[in-house]
């Protein structure tokens, strides 16, 4: 008895680079030794790190200046009166799934 085969429906981009995402994550994960172990949930009263080292913390000092420094120029840019927006929002209707028209 042969078995008709239904065409295959085409598989969204965002699907497809999860699926792909989870494949490279547990491929790392298993060619990592012990580092399935790491993964699974600490207990919440445990705090999961001690004091950062020196030099991480001098990094993210001088991370947040940076961070600082361009917000503080974004913000001082001033727009010509009447100018347009960067961006309209402007919801997209959902397609309709599934289901024989």
């Amino acid at each position: 008895m042969t078995r008709k085969r239904r065409p295959a429906t085409p598989v969204s981009r965002r699907r497809f680079l999860g699926a792909a995402l989870l494949g490279s994550a547990a491929a790392l994960v298993a060619a990592v030794p012990g580092a399935a172990a790491a993964t699974r949930r600490r207990p919440a009263a445990k705090p999961a790190a001690g004091p950062r080292p020196a030099k991480l913390q001098a990094e993210i000092v001088k991370q947040k200046g940076y961070l600082a420094d361009t917000l503080k120029t974004i913000r001082a840019y001033e727009l010509p009166p009447g100018s347009e927006p960067a961006f309209v929002f402007a919801a997209v209707k959902a397609k309709k799934r599934g289901g024989a028209r």
